[in-house]
């Protein structure tokens, strides 16, 4: 999943680096296999304007914490 900020449609672009976002990581749902590839249900985008809203709701689903987010 490439970068998009979940808060606002604000996505990476070819001017736009990788460094502009942040992946954070919330509770995890399920577990994954060794061998499974592709972005983790638990793994949300933010770009640095928003990713400060994610402080503190690490422990929650990302469901939960979109929730409040939003």
């Amino acid at each position: 999943m490439p970068p998009m900020c979940v808060v606002c449609p604000r996505m990476r672009r070819d001017d736009k680096p990788f460094s502009e976002f942040t992946l954070v990581y919330f509770r995890a749902t399920r577990t994954y296999d060794d061998d499974w590839v592709g972005h983790p249900e638990n793994a949300v985008w933010f770009c640095n304007d928003h990713a400060h809203l994610a402080e503190g709701l690490t422990d929650l689903t990302a469901r939960e914490a979109l929730e409040r987010i939003r």
